[in-house]
């Protein structure tokens, strides 16, 4: 992945020397105050130069002024060594107009400067290139450090577009390593303060100075409660692994054959209420295995068991599945995570994006909606999780001899235990792999605050130590995405509420059906005329800044998204009730799925053109989401009820099946990988369709292949615990 972003970076590199060459002739044409000769041309056009021109600045004793002055005076004799550095450093590039506010030079190549081996040339190559340098002046006569300086313009000749830091700018300086930051911080603000560079004068802006970074890492922020947990649970994690796998490969495994040869072992899926419950989150749970009763494993055992490398990894690659479960929505899962995927890609490297603006000329497309509205991919997930919830509840009814009646059961109580079993069970099962991926990605952040010469938009390493406990309780969506720890968990907070809400809604609908499908309809109806009054008042316009400055008021309130999670449990209850059979003719089969395919097609590609008044927006905005659940919704029902065609055979591949069951993972890791990655480059981000598209495809491996691992660490052994736990309390009593 590393690589396609370096390939990146060398096409910007060479924009660079262009723009460098555009700045020149700009200076020499005569604009204002231009310069008379080339030393004092190249003080205005290049930033390292103009620095080290300025190192008088500095107090008469400090090594740094000595060494920035050796730099100048190496450049005005044309040293190659001091040449290297002035090219490693940044330099002002052309797209400003279109949001390039990044002038980074190379931090590989200015290390590269002190390194006296010679490249893997053929040895005839090698001898040429001498001809044309003199390689005893190739390396530094001090010590080099890469620098980033980060500060603002206010130009208004770049187009505006309110997404991140739009008005932040990057410097990249290789210059000597005995300088300060703080000196180099002096330089540059009185560099600003005089409008020394050229680029000032031809967009009529001026700079203010933020901070000079010395990319340098400091281990010192690891030494604190929450790292040191981390780092403790990730350790501990690890060993129970090994001697989980151990145990289970050196003697769990060689009982079992001893058993089967007997032709007496047995194993228990563990599929009781519980793993059903759990079922609902993330598919087929995990399977808690257990031996026959001639060689019963003991707790310390079974415990193990629970971290076995080899157990889980085969149960997560199995894809037959139980009794009752609906093939359909494993595809639609991953294809989901897929979409997701292709859709944090450009919105989590929006730190080193040059081409911000261009971007947003891209969104406006007919096929770009895709993209444009890709947050409908989040409420095909909230569809889902109304589902299985629904799936479940009536399934299980229905296995014990209560079918779901529209009158309900006047006998049955709310069963206070079984929702606070149930609301336990679901924190349970997702808060071990959801905290640890906090405290990793803090730990991550605060690596990046230090080592990345971007300006981080995303700060867990600001917002985690205050307010993780906002995550832990499943709330933040409640508060500013300013004070959100992790943005993108959000969804966790809205799909938990809808959990307690909706199991609430399922458990009033045993005793009092009519009372619970009033408040399904009073909700799903208050939700709609909320939205849409919201975007009334608010005269909201659908275009893709509006979108990104309005996550807190459309985009993360549970009481704006909760429609697809009601016609998801509302799929479910029809679905039981007609016994996953649907008897209608072929025209109105064909009816149906054009009925189902609009609602879906028309919220995709219904703000195709954004400039609409805000009235249909408001429909649309009360609406839209609601609708694209009832098309989702028709799919599932129509693969249910073998209906389904092509979609039902694609969705049903059992490839998706272990695919889906890391979807949970996957969610949790992608934005976080997506910006490390982007925060670890030294080159910035262009965005093509063509290229992102294949460097989404990158981070679709990636975030898989993390995902396994969190999933065999932080997901598996905790559900297999619950179970076991369930299992034993079943047990005793």
């Amino acid at each position: 992945m590393k690589m396609i972003l370096g390939s990146i970076g060398m096409g910007r590199e060479i924009i660079s020397g262009i723009a460098s060459a555009v700045f020149v002739i700009v200076s020499v044409a005569g604009a204002a105050g231009a310069p008379d000769n080339l030393t004092d041309m190249m003080g205005h056009v290049l930033p390292a130069y103009a620095i080290a021109g300025k190192s008088h600045l500095l107090a008469e004793s400090s090594k740094c002024r000595e060494e920035l002055e050796v730099f100048r005076e190496g450049v005005d004799a044309r040293k190659l060594w001091s040449l290297r550095m002035l090219d490693s450093s940044g330099v002002p590039r052309s797209g400003f107009i279109y949001g390039n506010n990044y002038w980074m030079g190379s931090k590989s190549q200015c290390y590269d400067i002190l390194n006296p081996e010679p490249l893997a040339l053929h040895p005839k190559w090698l001898e040429n290139n001498t001809l044309y340098r003199n390689p005893k002046e190739e390396l530094a006569p001090y010590q080099l450090n890469y620098f980033a300086a980060q500060f603002v313009h206010n130009s208004t000749l770049q187009y505006h577009h309110r997404i991140g830091n739009e008005h932040m700018m990057v410097l990249g300086l290789c210059l000597p390593s005995t300088c300060e930051a703080a000196e180099l911080g002096l330089i540059l603000q009185k560099i600003f303060d005089e409008r020394t560079l050229s680029l000032g004068e031809v967009y009529g802006m001026d700079f203010k100075l933020l901070r000079v970074k010395d990319l340098k890492n400091d281990p010192q922020y690891l030494i604190n409660w929450r790292m040191l947990t981390v780092i403790s649970v990730i350790i501990a994690t690890l060993t129970m692994m090994i001697i989980g796998t151990c145990y289970d490969v050196r003697v769990h495994q060689e009982r079992l054959k001893v058993d089967k040869s007997s032709g007496t072992s047995s194993i228990l899926s563990g599929q009781d209420i519980i793993g059903e419950k759990l079922t609902a989150e993330n598919g087929d749970s995990p399977s808690l295995a257990s031996p026959s009763s001639s060689s019963p494993l003991k707790t310390g055992g079974k415990i193990l068991m629970c971290f076995s490398v080899y157990t889980n990894s085969k149960d997560l690659f199995r894809t037959s599945l139980s009794r009752g479960s609906v093939a359909s929505l494993h595809g639609l899962r991953f294809l989901g995570m897929v979409w997701i995927i292709v859709l944090h890609t450009p919105i989590y490297v929006q730190e080193s994006t040059d081409n911000k603006i261009w971007s947003m000329r891209l969104g406006m497309g007919f096929a770009s909606q895709i993209l444009s509205n890709g947050s409908l991919s989040v409420d095909t997930y909230f569809f889902l999780s109304g589902f299985l919830l629904s799936h479940i509840f009536f399934k299980n009814r229905k296995r014990s001899g209560d079918a779901a009646k529209p009158e309900g059961n006047p006998r049955e109580g709310f069963g206070l235990g079984t929702f606070t079993q149930s609301v336990v069970a679901r924190v349970i099962r997702l808060t071990p792999a959801y905290m640890m991926v906090v405290g990793i990605a803090e730990m991550n952040a605060q690596f990046y605050s230090r080592t990345s010469p971007f300006y981080m938009i995303e700060r867990p390493q600001d917002t985690c130590p205050k307010y993780w406990w906002r995550n832990l309780l499943y709330i933040n969506n409640f508060f500013s995405r300013e004070e959100m720890c992790l943005s993108w968990s959000w969804y966790l907070s809205n799909d938990t509420q809808f959990f307690i809400f909706g199991t609430a809604l399922l458990l009033i609908s045993a005793r009092y059906f009519y009372t619970a499908a009033g408040i399904f309809v009073a909700t799903l109806f208050t939700s709609s005329l909320i939205s849409g009054y919201v975007a009334y008042i608010y005269d909201y316009v659908p275009t893709l800044d509006e979108q990104w400055n309005t996550f807190e008021i459309f985009y993360d309130p549970p009481w704006m998204r909760i429609g697809p999670y009601l016609v998801g449990i509302a799929t479910a209850y029809l679905l039981s009730r007609m016994e996953n059979k649907l008897n209608v003719g072929r025209k109105t089969l064909w009816l149906l799925w054009i009925c189902g395919s609009s609602c879906s097609l028309l919220v995709l590609f219904g703000l195709y053109d954004r400039t609409v008044s805000v009235v249909p927006v408001s429909v649309y905005i009360a609406l839209g989401r609601t609708a694209w659940g009832v098309g989702i919704a028709w799919v599932v029902i129509a693969c249910c009820t073998n209906h389904g065609g092509i979609v039902n055979t694609i969705l049903t591949f059992k490839g998706w099946i272990p695919l889906s069951k890391l979807t949970y993972c996957a969610y949790l890791l992608n934005p976080f990988l997506v910006g490390s990655v982007s925060l670890s480059s030294e080159a910035t981000i262009h965005i093509d369709l063509l290229l992102n598209g294949t460097t989404s495809f990158g981070f679709l491996v990636i975030t898989y292949f993390s995902a396994y691992v969190t999933y065999l660490m932080f997901e598996a052994p905790y559900i297999l615990l619950l179970k076991l736990f369930y299992t034993t309390k079943k047990s005793r009593r």
